[in-house]
């Protein structure tokens, strides 16, 4: 996400490099079949001030068949996967702007379909549709969808505020995201089309990286901010506006939810060394899948 700074870092290897920095994986998110991971990691450290090189890699949900899929010194982040497995979307800054290029898994095909000079992100699949965040028209940004079949891009949203970390509910009728429009940045929900928009969350802190419950009741999100360097991983009911905290510590966010509802994907670097953690919502057991 371009607003955000990269939260939650988790490292997965050694870097034997005179900086002492080490090699950092982070952001993973489950396919729809639960069968593996998305992730990014970057060899060269946490240095650069985020300029900084993160790869696109995919495992099983065992952490088995790690794959490493582009090759370059660009900065990838935003993954998500296409409803059939076959594809993951993710925003790319290897043309000196940020992108939006999908990656065909079985051919490794890897094709900008934002194609702009402005700052196109954060993409999301819903139902074979693509639709993803642009500053094309507007510096504010604004939310469209890409066509496959034709190519193009229709705009969806035309309004005052900003919806960064938008992610759109399984059905295609709602959208949450954050925005700082009250001065920090809070929750918010409206409908795909731009109408009725309500604010979810009004927290002293920061609430960031929204991610929908496979049943559409619930809204998984990071809340915390650097300075107090306070960390929690939450679950907001829509029904109630209720919030629970799952997961606090250090670093637990950039979390995805098992599309059965029972597992949480999330990083941190709780343990000094980061790294990939299965939590187990109803066992409360969790799992270190990266050594």
């Amino acid at each position: 996400m371009k607003y955000f700074k990269t939260v939650a870092v988790l490292i997965l290897m050694s870097c034997a490099k005179e900086s002492d920095e080490q090699s950092q994986s982070t952001h993973p998110v489950w396919s729809h079949d639960g069968t593996m991971i998305a992730f990014i990691n970057n060899a060269e450290g946490v240095a650069k001030n985020n300029a900084i090189d993160f790869e696109v890699f995919t495992m099983n949900a065992d952490g088995s068949n790690l794959r490493q899929h582009t090759f370059n010194d660009a900065f990838e982040a935003d993954l998500a996967w296409s409803n059939d497995g076959s594809k993951v979307a993710f925003k790319s800054y290897r043309d000196e702007n940020d992108e939006v290029y999908v990656l065909n898994l079985e051919d490794g095909v890897q094709v900008n379909v934002s194609n702009h000079a402005a700052y196109d992100g954060s993409p999301q699949f819903v139902k074979g549709a693509l639709f993803f965040e642009s500053e094309r028209d507007t510096e504010i940004g604004e939310l469209y969808r890409y066509d496959f079949m034709s190519n193009s891009i229709i705009r969806l949203t035309n309004n005052d505020y900003r919806e960064s970390g938008a992610v759109w509910s399984s059905d295609g009728k709602l959208i949450v995201f954050t925005s700082n429009m009250d001065g920090d940045d809070d929750l918010y929900l409206m409908k795909s089309n731009g109408d009725s928009l309500v604010k979810l969350t009004d927290n002293p802190l920061n609430d960031w990286y929204p991610q929908w419950s496979p049943d559409n009741e619930s809204i998984l999100f990071t809340y915390g901010d650097w300075e107090t360097d306070k960390w929690e991983l939450r679950r907001l009911d829509l029904e109630t506006l209720d919030e629970t905290t799952i997961l606090s510590g250090n670093d637990s966010g950039n979390a995805s939810c098992h599309p059965l509802g029972t597992t949480i994907a999330y990083a941190s670097s709780k343990l000094g060394a980061g790294h990939v953690f299965l939590f187990d919502l109803n066992t409360k057991e969790e799992t270190q899948l990266t050594e």
